[in-house]
């Protein structure tokens, strides 16, 4: 193979490309710095809820929750990461009628009790 005077040499090459990825990664970082991603915004919201439930939790192991009002409390909690915080008369019927259902199967009950407990001690 022949060299060309004059031509960039390897040195320059590589400066060349090391200079580029600097300013790609730099774009990509500004770029994440400002909308951050999707991925972060839903780990936020699980933060949330495991931190509630924790709450939650604490509270039926100090006995300040009987075990139906953690159930109704757990069914507000998933209702209102699931759909938003929802507010009028609507949302309050939705809320009392699957807490209801939640209160009267007593599987689910002892099941959600014994999960709270798990988590109060971790």
């Amino acid at each position: 193979m022949r060299i060309k005077p004059g031509g960039p040499t390897q040195t320059q090459q590589a400066q060349k490309a090391t200079s580029t990825s600097k300013a790609g990664a730099a774009r990509f970082a500004g770029m994440v710095d400002k909308a951050g991603s999707s991925t972060d915004q839903q780990s936020r919201g699980k933060s949330a809820m495991m931190e509630a439930l924790a709450t939650l939790a604490a509270d039926l192991e100090a006995g300040k929750a009987t075990k139906e009002e953690a159930s109704r409390r757990f069914v507000g909690l998933v209702i209102e990461e699931r759909f938003g915080e929802q507010k009028g008369k609507g949302a309050k019927t939705m809320e009392d009628v699957v807490g209801e259902m939640v209160e009267n199967d007593p599987q689910f009950v002892a099941r959600l009790q014994s999960q709270l407990k798990r988590l109060s001690k971790s």
